[in-house]
């Protein structure tokens, strides 16, 4: 008997957390993400008819991207952001508990890519703190806020980039670099605390960057060359 009770709680409380995830939202916060998502793998090394594809599931023609290229994308960030603060206006930040753990993460992206970072990172800090998304994504937050700002980063997941001349060729090209971290000798140790399980090191790799560590004074030394 006693067994057959706490099969019922159990039923009792995972329909009560079932209900608790607002679906509507979920849809609209998964068709919003899928949107900046998908907009930005039309940058990445992929056929021309991968590219059309993604495209026309977008409600885009081949023609606009041509004409606009880069601009398709910011132009649905700016529709973007303008969605997702009506959604925190109305819920707060949709975490895990109101959207679940597959969309927990959709407002977050549009904010990162959006020029609101500053405004948002407080509301985006207590949904870390709360367990309503992972904390790795408030330090990549933290640290692309720091990075506009011109200030050294703490957990290096932020790259940037500027243009070379090589000496031989003397051909022009792009050279990307990890942002200046704050505590170079501690970054390791504060990525691990926060969830990341690759070194930076590890991270930089995986971008094709060969890391190395640079001041905020090499950067002013970049921008001057």
């Amino acid at each position: 008997m006693k067994h057959i009770i706490s099969i019922f709680l159990l039923l009792i409380i995972t329909n009560i957390s079932a209900q608790e995830i607002n679906y509507e939202l979920k849809v609209k916060l998964d068709s919003i993400e899928e949107k900046d998502q998908k907009l930005r793998k039309l940058f990445y090394p992929i056929s021309t008819q991968e590219k059309k594809d993604i495209l026309n599931k977008l409600g885009f023609t081949w023609e606009q991207f041509v004409e606009k290229e880069w601009k398709l994308v910011s132009e649905q960030d700016s529709l973007n952001i303008k969605e997702v603060s009506k959604i925190i206006d109305q819920f707060g930040y949709p975490g895990k508990s109101l959207v679940g753990k597959s969309t927990n993460t959709a407002a977050w992206s549009v904010i990162q890519h959006s020029n609101q970072i500053e405004k948002y990172f407080p509301l985006i800090e207590k949904a870390g703190v709360e367990n309503e998304i992972p904390m790795t994504l408030v330090a990549m937050m933290e640290d692309r806020m720091l990075m506009y700002k011109g200030l050294e980063q703490k957990y290096g997941t932020q790259a940037s980039g500027h243009e070379v001349v090589d000496p031989k060729t003397k051909e022009t090209k792009w050279e990307s670099f990890i942002w200046p971290i704050e505590s170079p000798s501690e970054v390791n140790n504060l990525r691990e605390n926060v969830g990341f399980k690759e070194s930076i090191e590890e991270s930089a790799k995986s971008m094709n960057i060969d890391y190395k560590v640079l001041t905020l004074e090499d950067i002013k030394k970049f921008s001057t060359n």
